[in-house]
């Protein structure tokens, strides 16, 4: 009918650029493109179903959050990170985060606070069985975006995601259930600081949390005799 208003919007380059990026990202993140692994924007934009325009604009984008390289002359490929960058990247996320759940401790919502205990009591009360590593990591990314959304920070709250993200496959790796176990126990002690409103032992206890992960991720992803010891 003439001058109605269509159902469906138009697909545009920006929208298919943003299903490329997620897909790609996704991808990354949960290991099926690895680390070290050339990126073919041809390939991408086949197994994509799309042209290879919007699928260079992902990649360009995926490089820009430092998730792809780029080196003159040679094909892309999904970053690889060695023991100093993956520390340094931990450090980054500790003088962030800690700073983040400082500020989430007079600002976060007391709703979301109690959803937040709630589903960690109801995980720490779970059989460690099926779906329960998966439910735990979807916890933890939930956890840790809605603690820097509740920082009052845009700017604050971007950096955290950009460097969990980095790190995001990382925790995939190392993500054996007594980690996550050891990890949702550390949620606990910064949960409980938050419903105390103590900036101070919020700081202290995510400060901790991000200590503890960096120690253990190094120790599995890049072991030394000492480790073994």
């Amino acid at each position: 009918m003439s001058g109605s208003v269509p159902r469906v919007r138009p697909v545009t380059r920006t929208s298919l650029a943003d299903t490329a990026y997620e897909a790609i990202l996704d991808a990354i993140l949960s290991g099926r493109i690895p680390a070290g692994e050339e990126v073919s924007e041809v390939s991408l934009a086949a197994d994509l179903g799309i042209s290879r325009t919007p699928v260079a604009h992902a990649v360009q984008k995926l490089a820009a959050v430092g998730l792809i390289d780029r080196p003159a002359g040679k094909q892309p490929r999904v970053a690889k990170f060695d023991r100093d960058e993956v520390r340094e990247l931990y450090e980054m996320r500790e003088l962030l985060e800690s700073e983040a759940a400082a500020r989430a401790a007079t600002r976060l919502n007391p709703e979301q606070l109690e959803a937040l205990v709630a589903e960690a009591d109801k995980l720490a009360a779970g059989s460690r069985t099926g779906s329960w590593a998966e439910r735990a990591i979807d916890f933890d990314i939930r956890f840790h975006d809605i603690l820097a959304a509740a920082s009052g920070n845009s700017r604050l709250c971007e950096q955290v995601r950009q460097y969990r993200m980095l790190v995001r496959a990382f925790c995939r790796s190392t993500g054996r259930k007594e980690n996550l176990s050891d990890a949702l126990a550390e949620h606990q002690r910064i949960l409980a600081a938050l419903a105390a409103r103590d900036p101070v032992a919020a700081r202290a206890a995510m400060a901790d949390h991000i200590a503890i992960r960096k120690r253990v991720v190094l120790a599995e992803l890049y072991p030394t005799p000492e480790t073994h010891s």
